[in-house]
């Protein structure tokens, strides 16, 4: 992979209804290096979505305007080339719904409160996986 790729796209978009989680995840990993834009409302993440590119797509299951698994099935439908990864308030449980589905869906999920090392894990598997793809 080349360089020119590697420093073409770190940008992350965060999108999430909860301020403290916005202002949370774009400290701690602009700290790691990547550039993060949030924003409150899946409607404001598809104007960004419209202006560039994100190599990464997190986004809460659960806000006002569009749940997360539809805002996702829409990034897809747009053909949107952004890796996904899901955030939930309920916390971990090895019984939840999303650790059984996640097979199905194929899309990380994060549970709050956040582990930083399980964030900066599937923010560099995203990193890895998108970059992959362009080099095929």
């Amino acid at each position: 992979m080349s360089s020119s790729i590697k420093e073409k796209n770190k940008r992350i978009l965060v999108v999430d209804d909860e301020v403290d989680v916005l202002d949370f995840l774009k400290i701690y990993l602009e700290s790691l290096g990547w550039e993060v834009c949030t924003v409150p409302t899946t409607e404001a993440a598809f104007k960004e979505l419209g202006n560039r590119a994100f190599f990464l797509v997190l986004t809460d299951i659960a806000m006002p305007d569009m749940d997360g698994y539809e805002f996702i099935s829409k990034i897809k439908d747009k053909k949107f080339p952004s890796e996904m990864a899901l955030m939930t308030g309920f916390g971990y449980n090895p019984k939840h719904t999303l650790v059984k589905i996640y097979k199905t869906i194929r899309y990380p999920c994060l549970f709050k409160p956040f582990n930083r090392a399980k964030v900066a894990e599937a923010v560099q598997n995203a990193w890895n996986s998108y970059h992959k793809d362009l080099d095929t």
